[in-house]
């Protein structure tokens, strides 16, 4: 059957590459979409710490989730995962001379010593400013060129037909963006956060226009060493108590309201719901794999395994200090916990979306990521910049198609605030 000619046509597989899991979805292409299939697996301790073991799993895995799941054809859209791409906000002078995309390069060459010619870059320019006629305000994406390609050549080997990749920022606003159809939505502003395990991705919207993004490396596996600390635990047995401490959000639907704001209130929503990213973790990012490539290109056959230098697609490389592996002592934890640094990170972009924009104060906070089932922390969060949430639960919108075989561990009796990229990656359109 021919693309385009089903009388309903299905989305390609959205797939979603997060450091402690993998999720499929595919779903049909119509309003609202129906869910043709939904899969998902945790990675193995030795999958999150060594890329060679990632690679590994994930193909083995997304052979066997891909079969089970009942998924049609082979046309795949993947993201580019958040701890490996550099998310930069830029203010750039309008030019006749100069191309938008040269003084993007240049802007990444001089402000992050970086050669753009080796990683692939995408630009989005975002609402003009008021009062700033001569600036351009651009949100720019970019990530290492041989990671991608390790990618591509692993779906590849795996028979799938890659037609798209995503920055995880762009598919989570594209989850949403059936909110915003009407004009006064334009009006709206919204910012989502989303808590993963290795990082938090944090965006500001107008309506459905991105107009603010960034990568915070505070996120779930900061709390999980922190509990590990607390109680004398190891890694794998921190995450699993603080898993099993996760509220019923479903359940319990409504907490107390944030300061000062008694009419808005945290809800567990099952309806829906200059800054740049963290620059020493993207910079960790990029330097970890041009010093791959560059030992790559000597040969050296005389390194050791321990001696290699973390490589780009390597799960914890986009931090400063990569943290040790589960089984190894906890490193030192700063000053402020990790619901202290977000709640700073979340200030100053609020600040910042502020003086850029003053007439656009954002109206509501949407929790996203695995993290967003602990209420707790996301009510925390909320109360300490006075704006109400909600937890946003991308799939409840979702019908089930008649061929749908049940999701493979995919609970869809339970929100599900982690599904925002992998469904924004099969609404999105191809790029070829």
């Amino acid at each position: 059957m021919l693309w385009g000619w089903s009388k309903t046509k299905c989305s390609p597989i959205g797939i979603d590459f997060g450091i402690d899991r993998v999720k499929l979805i595919q779903v049909t292409l119509t309003d609202p979409p129906q869910l043709v299939a939904a899969a998902s697996a945790e990675l193995p301790p030795e999958a999150r710490n060594d890329p060679a073991a990632r690679t590994t799993f994930l193909s083995d895995t997304l052979r066997q989730l891909i079969r089970k799941g009942g998924f049609t054809g082979r046309r795949v859209i993947c993201s580019i995962p958040a701890s490996q791409t550099l998310v930069a906000y830029l203010q750039i002078n309008r030019s006749e001379s100069e191309g938008l995309s040269d003084q993007v390069a240049a802007h990444l060459r001089e402000r992050f010593n970086v050669e753009p010619a080796r990683l692939i870059i995408r630009h989005l320019v975002s609402e003009a400013a008021p009062g700033a006629a001569n600036k351009q305000e651009v949100i720019v994406l970019a990530a290492g060129r041989e990671m991608v390609r390790r990618y591509m050549d692993m779906l590849k080997g795996v028979k799938l037909d890659v037609v798209g990749m995503q920055s995880e920022p762009v598919a989570m606003l594209k989850s949403f963006e059936h909110m915003y159809r009407r004009a006064e939505d334009a009006k709206r502003t919204t910012c989502f956060i989303d808590i993963g395990a290795a990082t938090t991705k944090l965006i500001i919207a107008h309506g459905s226009q991105l107009v603010f993004a960034k990568t915070i490396t505070a996120a779930g596996d900061h709390l999980t060493r922190q509990h590990a600390k607390a109680h004398s635990l190891d890694f794998a047995a921190a995450r699993q108590a603080r898993m099993s401490m996760q509220p019923d959000v479903a359940a319990a639907a409504v907490v107390a309201p944030p300061p000062r704001r008694a009419e808005r209130q945290l809800v567990a929503a099952t309806s829906a719901v200059s800054a740049s990213s963290s620059a020493g973790g993207a910079m960790a990012m990029i330097e970890a794999q041009m010093r791959a490539e560059r030992e790559a290109a000597e040969g050296s056959e005389s390194r050791t395994p321990s001696a290699d230098p973390p490589l780009a697609d390597d799960p914890v490389a986009h931090e400063p200090e990569p943290p040790e592996s589960p089984e190894s002592p906890e490193p030192s934890e700063p000053e402020n916990d990790a619901v202290d640094c977000l709640i700073d990170e979340l200030r100053l972009s609020l600040r910042h979306h502020q003086t850029v924009y003053p007439n656009r104060a954002v109206e509501k906070l949407v929790f996203l990521g695995g993290e967003a089932n602990h209420r707790q922390t996301c009510q925390t969060i909320a109360q300490a910049v006075h704006i109400g949430a909600q937890l946003g639960d991308p799939l409840a919108r979702l019908t089930r198609a008649a061929s749908c075989k049940p999701p493979v561990n995919v609970d869809l009796r339970r929100p599900q605030p982690g599904w925002a990229v992998p469904l924004g990656l099969a609404l999105s359109p191809p790029d070829c």
